[in-house]
């Protein structure tokens, strides 16, 4: 599968302007033959906690309206973050769809980023989600997710790609590069992370997507420039790396659920 890494800068709340920079990457990313064109976090509004202004009813949404119609136009599967709103409960969301303009799966944040607040506007998502394009299946995850290796863990069983979304301060973009490298490691399959660049309500933003293959290489990376790029996911590698290096083999999650009930503080 050939995978485009959609990194771009987003306008501050401003959904048009982010659907129109989107078409332009979409289109290219389809004439060069890419399979899935992924974006940032909550790719069409910034980073916000402003869920009354720019969240969306997930059946009735404009984003996923806009987003349906443009895959079917480009023939092009697309990945998107938004903020959902339903049932009284606003949720950060990450959503895949095919290239015919169906909704292949979508992903609920399950860590709000508690240092910045998010968990006062935003409920976690309690279910990970696999979806597959082509011959490639993807596990997807938001942003803060990466600092827990437990759920990628999780994930990687059935999947040959993890897949982060995100909006990654450059204040803290070395561990961004760390962390992708890691999960790569860990779980002896790809990880892609799309981050945004430029700067959203106060906060500098360098980008720097990536993607580690299943021994932890870097086969592509961005620099802090909206832009696109491109990599091809190559699930027989990852077959095969796991058959010659049995690692999971060894784990013993028995072990660890005795360790984490036993020596994990206790929450009030």
């Amino acid at each position: 599968m050939k995978l485009a890494l959609c990194q771009t800068d987003i306008v501050w709340e401003n959904k048009e302007k982010n659907y129109e920079t989107a078409e332009k990457y979409i289109k290219k990313a389809a004439e060069n033959k890419g399979e899935l064109a992924v974006f940032p976090e909550m790719s069409f509004t910034g980073f916000t906690v402003n869920v009354s202004g720019m969240g969306e009813v997930f059946e009735e949404s404009e984003t996923v309206h806009i987003m349906r119609d443009m895959a079917k136009k480009y023939g092009i599967a697309l990945g998107f973050g938004m903020i959902v709103t339903e049932n009284g409960k606003n949720k950060n969301r990450f959503v895949i769809i095919d290239k015919d303009g169906n909704i292949a799966g979508y992903y609920d944040k399950i860590h709000p980023f508690s240092y910045s607040e998010e968990g006062k506007f935003f409920t976690g998502g309690n279910h990970i989600t696999n979806v597959r394009i082509g011959d490639t299946a993807i596990s997807l995850f938001v942003c803060y997710d990466l600092r827990f290796p437990e759920i990628f863990s999780c994930a990687s069983y059935t999947c040959d790609l993890l897949l982060v979304i995100a909006n990654w301060p450059a204040s803290r973009i070395n561990q961004w590069t760390h962390l992708l490298r890691a999960r790569s490691i860990e779980n002896q399959c790809y990880v892609a992370g799309i981050n945004r660049t430029g700067t959203g309500d106060g906060i500098i933003y360098n980008g720097k997507s990536a993607v580690f293959d299943c021994y932890g290489n870097l086969l592509t990376e961005m620099d802090n420039h909206e832009g696109l790029a491109f990599c091809e996911i190559i699930p027989e590698n990852v077959v095969y790396f796991r058959n010659k290096f049995r690692m999971k083999q060894d784990r013993r999650e028995d072990l660890y659920k005795h360790f984490f009930d036993d020596l994990t503080p206790k929450k009030p």
